[in-house]
């Protein structure tokens, strides 16, 4: 009986240290939000102020960094439910990284620092005309937050631009947001509008050919590789060319949950039509930006190339390693 409670005053004396740890870095991280929040001109709870951090992905030597987005409510005002407070992902041993933005001006106070290090503060204007021009991306080594600078300037502009909160989901676990996660955004607003499920079906995606639009279907449509609702499949040059669809995106399969039989839906996108949306001579920024203006109008970049029926085994060819959907669909010359 005395070791456990040897043990149990053990447990809980190493609970209150590192409670005490946190706690004691707290007064430093309010006084320094509080600061950063007078630098922009801001006071708690404003409308124009934003936070962005990859706090709840960071793990410290002694606590994870999740424990400080309750100072950075309890200061700024700002919530997940208020949607002011985003976050993106990031390693767990990358420095952590908090951003206050106030939309109005553009202002911006970026704070990033290492287990052990001190906080560094860089003052950076993000208004979307300035993060659109490519002459802004010219210097950014020299920052500190340089390596986070592209993603924390990225959601700061859609936020102003007043992307809807679901974007911001497929930003937080692609941890940037750019003209490829937006086609998977809009793809998957193509499915949610057309192709709604009924009870007896599931969605499984082809994600052939591969770039960053994948992460935005598994947070708008739960269709995660490890659940099986997705399929992630490299295709060769050579397979690519030999798709006879233009601008080939991604697969739908709807099927029925116990037989497997359903129908494939196979979209296209264009980036033509993407790339004129802004001159020759904007940063990659500005690109995204103005798509946001039609992500309730996927149809402007998304198109059925074709709809097949699964018979029965046919489910299971697609989605098994080695083989071509698009030779399994017909679609390959």
């Amino acid at each position: 009986m005395h070791k456990y409670v040897k043990s149990f005053m053990l447990v809980v004396f190493v609970f209150t240290l590192t409670i005490m740890q946190v706690t004691a870095a707290e007064p430093d991280l309010k006084q320094i939000i509080e600061k950063g929040m007078q630098k922009i001109g801001v006071k708690k709870g404003a409308s124009d102020l934003l936070v962005i951090t990859n706090a709840p992905y960071i793990s410290m030597e002694n606590h994870f960094g999740i424990e400080y987005v309750l100072v950075l409510e309890q200061v700024t005002g700002c919530t997940t439910g208020g949607q002011n407070m985003m976050f993106f992902q990031r390693h767990p041993a990358s420095p952590i990284s908090i951003t206050l933005f106030r939309k109005t001006t553009g202002d911006a106070v970026v704070m990033t620092w290492s287990h052990g290090k001190k906080i560094v503060e860089e003052n950076i204007n993000l208004a979307v005309s300035e993060v659109s021009e490519k002459k802004f991306w010219k210097d950014t080594k020299n920052f500190v937050c340089g390596p986070d600078l592209f993603t924390i300037a990225t959601i700061a502009g859609s936020w102003t631009v007043g992307a809807p909160y679901d974007y911001f989901k497929c930003a937080e676990i692609h941890n940037h947001i750019c003209p490829g996660v937006t086609s998977g955004y809009l793809i998957a607003r193509m499915i949610q509008d057309n192709y709604p499920l009924k009870k007896e079906e599931k969605y499984t995606v082809i994600s052939c050919p591969v770039w960053c639009k994948e992460d935005a279907f598994m947070a708008m449509l739960d269709t995660t590789p490890g659940k099986g609702g997705m399929i992630v499949k490299k295709l060769t040059d050579e397979q690519k060319q030999k798709i006879s669809i233009d601008n080939p995106a991604a697969m739908l399969l709807i099927t029925d949950k116990k037989t497997g039989i359903g129908r494939g839906i196979v979209f296209s996108f264009d980036f033509d039509k993407v790339k004129a949306l802004v001159s020759k001579d904007s940063a990659k920024p500005a690109m995204t930006f103005a798509m946001l203006q039609y992500l309730d109008q996927p149809e402007k970049f998304v198109t059925v190339s074709s709809e097949f029926l699964l018979k029965k085994g046919m489910y299971e060819k697609m989605v098994t390693a080695g083989s071509n959907p698009y030779e399994l669909a017909g679609l390959s010359r």
